[in-house]
């Protein structure tokens, strides 16, 4: 059970988000195992912080306990998150929202015009928060998740590196740590 489950006084700016670690990795899986039908195995995020030159990692932690995590795959201007989740304890409470301003911004750091990402068809809660963030959806990939055979969404970001997505994401993450 998460530490923060049972908070109804939430502070938001409880919520610290820093790269993923081998350390954290246990913690990772063990959210993993809850809202993915078939989940990344250990050696696979090993795989994927230790590529940091094009790949960004991180976690979402309070009072040290992992509740959330994401990850981003970067190749010239086009970036993809390749992964977020965050622990079913704590949905809505903003901390997925904290993670995607965040992993944004890392593409955009490094030279990102466009994001993209899938998203499981039946997910509209997720679909819905990518929205914000301006993602659009693009294409269908059938059967992606081969565990279920259910399609996923392509959707896409453009233009996260002009100034008017950049004035968007800002208002996004103060509307998260408020």
């Amino acid at each position: 059970m998460c530490a923060v489950e049972q908070q109804e006084d939430f502070d938001p700016l409880a919520v610290e988000l820093g790269p993923m670690k081998r350390r954290h990795v246990r913690q990772v899986l063990r959210i993993e195992a809850q809202v993915y039908p078939r989940p990344w195995s250990a050696s696979l995020f090993y795989q994927e912080i230790a590529r940091r030159p094009d790949r960004v990692y991180l976690v979402a932690k309070i009072e040290g306990e992992v509740v959330g995590y994401g990850g981003l795959m970067t190749s010239g201007i086009e970036s993809h998150i390749t992964t977020i989740a965050v622990d079913p304890a704590v949905h809505r409470r903003k901390i997925g929202m904290r993670l995607m301003v965040t992993l944004i911004e890392a593409a955009i750091a490094r030279g990102a015009s466009t994001v993209s990402l899938e998203v499981r068809r039946s997910n509209l809660a997720a679909q819905s928060m990518y929205e914000r963030f301006g993602f659009v959806p693009v294409g269908i990939r059938k059967g992606y998740y081969v565990e279920t055979k259910e399609d996923a969404i392509v959707m896409l970001a453009e233009g996260v590196d002009a100034a008017a997505y950049r004035e968007s994401l800002d208002e996004l993450a103060r509307s998260v740590t408020s």
